[in-house]
């Protein structure tokens, strides 16, 4: 875990390099976080890039839960219910509203959703927990779902992380969604003649059944055993968080 030290000497670099941009970038008033990067790793900041601008959005997270985004003064975060999109933007200058819905693409929405959701946060604890970085949406050659409507091909079952080291597939069971849009598509029947939400009770017990043939280890960690908010989502007390997942994974730890 990176100390407050370090940390604030990261902070101090960044607006630096931010400075710097804006300095030799005079046609710009603000810019995603993510284009940035190329100029950070060039100064030394980070190593490398990971997912267009992932270790950035790392430490302004922790910022954000730290409430301490204004040590980062030209940091600029549009939030919506599911997602933080960050911009930086030149000293004086105002970020235009409601840009992130036009600059933002419907891919990389998603993928911030993914990378905000609870199951991300709560894998990413994992790898560091065993030292090992998932494979994540994993798919193995004899795991799939039913036949499709021609009855030629199958879907392979995908799995939340697989950890191949530790011979251990990890699932996470987070709060389900109980939105009226989302009950009707469980009603909605499948080619195998069940309905959408039948089909995944199956497939979860296939997934369990084909892995204890296969004698891989698998957990299901449920999001009820974390602190959660009101609204059911992880308070994301990251100390916590970990001794408890430590003592779920105590057998694969190294």
């Amino acid at each position: 875990m990176e100390n407050r030290s370090n940390s604030e000497d990261r902070v101090t670099q960044i607006n630096k390099v931010i400075e710097n941009y804006f300095t030799k970038n005079t046609d710009k008033d603000w810019i995603p976080a993510k284009d940035i990067m190329f100029d950070l790793i060039e100064a030394g900041v980070f190593t490398k890039d990971q997912k267009k601008g992932l270790p950035l959005r790392k430490v302004l997270r922790t910022l954000d839960k730290e409430k301490a985004l204004n040590t980062i003064p030209s940091v600029h975060a549009e939030r919506t219910e599911t997602a933080v999109y960050w911009y930086l933007v030149r000293e004086g200058a105002t970020f235009p509203e409601n840009e992130a819905s036009s600059t933002v693409s419907k891919k990389e929405r998603s993928k911030e959703v993914r990378e905000n959701s609870d199951e991300f946060y709560i894998l990413d604890l994992c790898d560091e927990i065993l030292k090992e970085k998932a494979s994540r949406k994993h798919t193995f050659s004899f795991l799939f779902g039913d036949m499709h409507k021609k009855g030629k091909t199958r879907t392979k079952l995908p799995l939340a992380a697989f950890y191949e080291g530790a011979n251990l597939v990890v699932e996470f069971s987070e709060k389900q969604n109980q939105t009226k849009e989302h009950l009707e598509k469980l009603d909605v029947m499948t080619v195998s003649g069940i309905t959408r939400g039948e089909q995944i009770k199956k497939y979860n017990k296939r997934r369990r059944d084909v892995l204890e043939k296969k004698e891989i280890h698998f957990i299901e960690i449920d999001y009820s055993l974390f602190e959660c908010d009101s609204k059911k989502n992880l308070s994301r007390e990251k100390d916590k968080d970990v001794r408890l997942l430590k003592s779920l994974l105590d057998k694969y730890i190294k």
